[in-house]
């Protein structure tokens, strides 16, 4: 089937994020400069959203912004990806930002004012779901009672109607917000990043994580970074290595990757596959290279071969 005549609805965050490369964090009080700085529409769930629509999938956004200058450049924004803003909500609090601050390493440190993400709440919008072959939901919506309660809802009706659900956890745990996730039950895909594992499960070490992780999700996808993701369903797992690319930029890699999940397991891919294209968007996106079906294939080629195999269908239908 072509990602044209599939549906996916989105729910959760949308902000403005403000990316700084530093040398170091300053001390309190202090200053550093920032070597190159960058202002691009964020939110875990907006950024997945975009990469659906870049690969062709029919997105349908619900989120939030508020009425100021951010929020009117952010609806301008989705239009130009092809993601249609008419769910989108509009609150009188000021839109989301989110200032990164991306170190020598590549490690990222986030300073965040939820802003009108935190007004998002029921009733859902008329004709969001209508039609939808894919939930997917942001953690980050867990955070505040109106938008949980809209996060609870749409699982209610995907659960009913027998649609799968994926959910990226965000830094909830990190908030004190893990009990929010586990009152879920668990989701039909569970796509955390390594820092987020740990603090969920308690473990120092992510493949020692598993065991709590399977709880949270029938079928997950552990994002691993530079080390590629490592995925299981049931009892079984596979590790699947990262591509070789710089990494320039990790902020939004992860919700890239969750695109690539959605993308290979709405086209009929198996749990290779769906890791595989997951990695291979989360290194375009780390990279800052666009989404061409040139730079797919020449990705894939990185790849071992049985997951390349897996890959060779969904690559097709996505014109790759």
């Amino acid at each position: 089937m072509r990602p044209s005549r599939l549906r996916v609805a989105v729910l959760g965050d949308l902000n403005w994020d403000l990316v700084l490369r530093v040398p170091r964090l300053p001390e309190r009080g202090g200053e550093v400069l920032s070597g190159e700085a960058s202002l691009r529409l964020g939110g875990s769930a907006t950024n997945t959203a975009r990469w659906l629509a870049l690969l062709g999938f029919r997105v349908r956004l619900f989120a939030a912004v508020g009425e100021d200058s951010l929020g009117r450049l952010a609806l301008a924004e989705l239009r130009r990806a092809g993601v249609p803003t008419s769910f989108v909500r509009t609150y009188p609090e000021g839109t989301g930002i989110c200032c990164a601050l991306v170190d020598e390493r590549g490690e990222r440190t986030l300073l965040t004012s939820r802003g009108a993400n935190a007004l998002l709440a029921p009733p859902l919008p008329e004709g969001w779901l209508a039609g939808a072959r894919w939930l997917h939901l942001s953690g980050y919506a867990l955070l505040e009672p109106a938008s949980r309660e809209a996060v609870w809802t749409a699982w209610a009706w995907a659960r009913q109607q027998g649609i799968p659900v994926s959910l990226d956890p965000g830094m909830v745990a990190v908030h004190g917000h893990a009990e929010a996730l586990r009152e879920l039950g668990p989701v039909d895909v569970f796509l955390p990043n390594r820092e987020e594992a740990l603090a969920l499960t308690g473990e120092a070490d992510p493949r020692r994580a598993l065991p709590g992780l399977r709880a949270l999700g029938r079928r997950g996808f552990l994002k691993l970074g530079g080390e590629g993701s490592l995925a299981w369903e049931g009892e079984g797992a596979v590790a699947v290595p990262a591509v070789g690319v710089e990494g320039r930029d990790p902020v939004g890699a992860g919700d890239a990757f969750n695109a690539g999940v959605i993308a290979a397991s709405l086209l009929g891919g198996d749990l290779r596959a769906q890791a595989g294209l997951g990695n291979l968007l989360g290194a375009l996106a780390a990279a800052g290279a666009p989404l061409t079906a040139q730079n797919l294939r020449r990705l894939a080629q990185a790849l071992p071969e049985e997951v390349r195999a897996a890959l060779q269908g969904v690559l097709a239908a996505l014109g790759a």
